[in-house]
């Protein structure tokens, strides 16, 4: 017998018996050894010959998931940090619309992972749960006694329509209420792109083609009321990533709307503010685009925030109603 046939002859196929030297990974039989095939998520380790699980979050940090990143055995698992939801791709997260649910008794502005309340001319928030807004009684400020030349009646004020079913809008369009009104909104898409619950709007899988990728990744309306002659500067709106990554490059601009500068923009480190920067003084509504550039590892990304919104009448410039005494 010659020596390679006594070596294959004495030759022990390590990859025999239940789940072979490989525990369960393909298990490929050399003449005094073995390799192992593993599956995907581990690699071979050859100096103790087993297959290792890959720590893909360590290995590969900031680019699998939006958020959080769990390794798990051969595998990851990304998840999301509160006020945002995991998205159907299983990677990025999900701004929750807190809004939808009604959470403030007046107004209610969704920002990234949380929301905002914010009352009406008149109210104040509470001080108990940041929700509810509750009618500040002038007539028993210590100045009650010179707002009105008769007696003063605390009236409690503005009438929502919506809550009250009394408005005109139809049946697919949204009632938004205003201070002394309301406005029927609409959200539609535009073309190369679908809708992602009732939120936002996300661009359709592009063919590698430019005109395609200047796209913006996401269009999403946001809805704001707030009287006349607030403050100035005021902000009113924050925009940003829903997570930041160590050198990211982020641009806010407001691209159209504002055509008499009542708005500005002031640059955060995680995005952005737009800001009231003139008097508003007369009632009127706003259509600001509002455009967030992001620069991460060398890829470029714009989203679109269509903003509407709504100046009301200041409930102090209104006519007051007095009973003589």
């Amino acid at each position: 017998m010659k020596k390679g046939e006594r070596d294959r002859a004495s030759d022990i196929d390590e990859c025999k018996g239940p789940g072979g030297a490989c525990d369960g990974h393909g298990c490929i039989n050399l003449v005094g050894s073995y390799r192992c095939e593993c599956k995907t998520g581990y690699t071979f380790n050859s100096i103790s010959r087993v297959c290792e699980d890959i720590n893909e979050c360590r290995h590969y940090p900031g680019r699998l998931c939006a958020h959080k990143c769990d390794n798990i055995l051969g595998s990851y698992k990304c998840s999301c940090m509160p006020g945002f939801k995991l998205s159907s791709d299983g990677r990025n997260c999900d701004d929750v619309n807190e809004c939808e649910s009604s959470p403030c008794s007046q107004e209610c502005a969704n920002v990234y992972g949380s929301y905002q309340c914010y009352c009406r001319r008149g109210y104040q928030l509470s001080d108990t749960d940041g929700n509810t807004c509750e009618d500040i009684d002038e007539c028993a400020l210590p100045t009650g006694g010179h707002i009105c030349s008769y007696r003063c009646h605390n009236t409690g004020g503005n009438i929502d329509e919506c809550v009250t079913g009394t408005h005109t809008c139809s049946v697919t369009e949204t009632c938004f209420n205003v201070q002394g009104g309301f406005r029927c909104l609409s959200f539609d898409c535009p073309s190369n792109y679908r809708r992602a619950g009732e939120t936002r709007c996300e661009r359709l899988p592009c063919s590698q083609t430019s005109e395609c990728l200047a796209l913006p990744l996401r269009i999403t309306p946001y809805y704001l009321t707030f009287p006349t002659n607030i403050p100035v500067p005021t902000n009113v709106f924050r925009m940003g990533p829903s997570n930041t990554v160590p050198g990211d490059d982020i641009q806010l601009a407001i691209v159209s709307g504002n055509e008499d500068g009542f708005f500005s923009t002031q640059r955060l480190s995680s995005g952005g503010l737009i800001v009231v920067q003139k008097p508003i003084t007369e009632p009127r509504d706003f259509l600001l685009t509002v455009e967030l550039t992001l620069q991460r590892y060398g890829t470029l990304s714009t989203y679109l925030a269509k903003m509407h919104i709504f100046v009301t009448h200041d409930q102090a410039s209104l006519p007051s109603q007095l009973a003589p005494l």
